[in-house]
C-alpha cells in the first residue's frame, strides 16, 4: 500500500496533468481502425538495420518545414536511474496521440542502435488524431547493455466515454511511483518552459540529461502511410518521412550517447550522432 506524502501526491499530480495535454484535437468520437497487433518480424528488421550511411548523411536535417518541438538539454541532474538500472531512458505517451505516433518512430530506430527489440507492437493514433500508423511500446522491451528503457502508453486508441482519466480513450498503463516522481518533476514548466497546463504527450527523459516534450518533427508527414511503406523508405535518405525520422533518431541516439560515456564507439563517433551532439552542445560525460 502506498503511502500518501510528498510521492503519493506526486502520483495524483501526474494523473490529473495527464488530463489535460494528451489529445491534438476536439473530443474522440470512433476507434482507431487499426487494432495492435505484433509487430511483424520483417518491419522489426527494417527499423532496427537502417544503413548507417542513411544516419550519417542525414545527420540533424529534419526539413525545416516539419520542424517540431527541440531536445531540452538540462544539466547538473543526477542520472536517471529506476529499477535499479542507470543510464534509463522513460517514455510517456499514448496510442492515440499523433504526437507520440510520430516520435515512436525516432525512438525506435535511435535505441535498435544500442540493443534489440523484442515485443514491439504496431497501431494507429485515433481517427480524431489523425490516424498516423505507428507502433506501440505497451509490450515492448529493449535487451541492452547501455541503456534501460522504460515505456508507459497510458491510454489506448480505443474510444471510451466513460473514461475521465484519458480523455475519453480507454486508460492502459500508469506510471509506478518512482516514475510519478520522475514525472513530478522533469515534466513541469521549470524543466520545460512551454509545457505550462500539463505534460505534452510524448515526453521522454533521457538520463535526466536530455528531454522531449512533444515531438521532434511534424506528424502530418506520416498521413496515408501505413507502417510498411514507411519502415521501407528508412534506406532513402532523400525522402522528408526518413529524413525526420532519422534526424530524430540521431538527436535521441546522441543523448543516449551522453550518458553512456560514448558506448557503444561505433554509434556514438558515428557522424550523424556527432552532427546531433554538437547541435545539442552533449558531450560524452555529461553537459
Amino acid at each position: 500500500m502506498i503511502a500518501w506524502g510528498a510521492v503519493g501526491l506526486v502520483v495524483v499530480i501526474v494523473a490529473v496533468l495527464i488530463l489535460v495535454k494528451v489529445s491534438a484535437g476536439g473530443g474522440p468520437t470512433t476507434n482507431s481502425h487499426q487494432a495492435v497487433v505484433p509487430a511483424s518480424p520483417a518491419l522489426v528488421h527494417e527499423i532496427s538495420t537502417v544503413p548507417t550511411s542513411v544516419f550519417d548523411e542525414i545527420g540533424v536535417g529534419i526539413p525545416s518545414e516539419l520542424e517540431g518541438d527541440p531536445p531540452i538539454v538540462l544539466s547538473g541532474q543526477p542520472p536517471l536511474a529506476l529499477d535499479g538500472r542507470s543510464p534509463t531512458m522513460m517514455y510517456l505517451g499514448a496510442e492515440y496521440c499523433p504526437f507520440c505516433a510520430a516520435e515512436r518512430w525516432g525512438m525506435a530506430v535511435a535505441l535498435a542502435r544500442f540493443g534489440t527489440w523484442r515485443g514491439l507492437d504496431t497501431t494507429a493514433s485515433g481517427l480524431d488524431d489523425g490516424d498516423f500508423s505507428t507502433l506501440s511500446f505497451r509490450t515492448a522491451t529493449l535487451t541492452s547493455s547501455y541503456i534501460h528503457f522504460v515505456p508507459i502508453e497510458s491510454c489506448t486508441n480505443l474510444v471510451d466515454p466513460s473514461s475521465d482519466s484519458c480523455g475519453g480513450y480507454r486508460p492502459l498503463q500508469s506510471p509506478t511511483t518512482a516514475e510519478a516522481a520522475v514525472l513530478g518533476k522533469y515534466a513541469a514548466s521549470s524543466f520545460v518552459p512551454h509545457d505550462t497546463q500539463g505534460i505534452d504527450f510524448p515526453f521522454i527523459d533521457v538520463d535526466n540529461r536530455v528531454l522531449f516534450s512533444g515531438s521532434s518533427y511534424q506528424p502530418g508527414v506520416l498521413a496515408g502511410l501505413s507502417q510498411g511503406e514507411i519502415a521501407a523508405g528508412l534506406t532513402t535518405p532523400s525522402d522528408p518521412v526518413t529524413q525526420s525520422i532519422v534526424g530524430t533518431a540521431n538527436y535521441i541516439a546522441a543523448s543516449v550517447c551522453a550518458g553512456t560515456g560514448g558506448a557503444p564507439i561505433a554509434v556514438c563517433r558515428s557522424s550523424g550522432v556527432e552532427d546531433a551532439s554538437r547541435a545539442l552542445k552533449l558531450t560524452s560525460t555529461g553537459t
